[in-house]
């Protein structure tokens, strides 16, 4: 029986080692793809024309709504870093649950399971009596 505790902890081990370098990889190249956009948006010359302005604000306008969605997944990251460095990681933060490793895999720094984050059933309808018609 311990053989089998200590293979079960393991390969948990061996998981979470490999879930914690994909999202410090993914940490660094977010971060890298950010300042790059950033030296971009500083670097543009002014325009010739109306036209030209108009075509670089608009461009500024999706690299900033581009860099903030790739901040907002590099703080997602940091805090899933900080829950393994606690050992809270990968449990949901709504119903309590362990986070299933497949779901942990595809978006490791979730931090709901996929019914919490509104992937399942409809959060309350299975906990409420249907209403029947008169």
């Amino acid at each position: 029986m311990a053989s089998t505790t200590s293979t079960k902890k393991l390969k948990k081990d061996t998981e979470l080692e490999s879930l914690r370098d994909l999202l410090i990889t993914t940490r660094d190249e977010l971060a890298t793809r950010i300042e790059q956009r950033r030296q971009e948006i500083v670097a543009d010359q002014e325009p010739d024309d109306e036209v030209g302005l108009a075509m670089r604000n608009s461009s500024a306008g999706m690299a900033i709504a581009s860099i903030e969605r790739e901040v907002r997944m590099l703080s997602e990251i940091e805090l899933a870093l900080r829950l393994m460095e606690k050992g809270e990681y990968g449990i949901c933060t709504v119903c309590e649950e362990p986070i299933p490793n497949l779901r942990l895999r595809a978006i490791p720094w979730t931090r709901r399971c996929i019914s919490c984050a509104g992937g399942g059933v409809a959060r309350g309808s299975r906990d409420q009596t249907p209403v029947r018609a008169a």
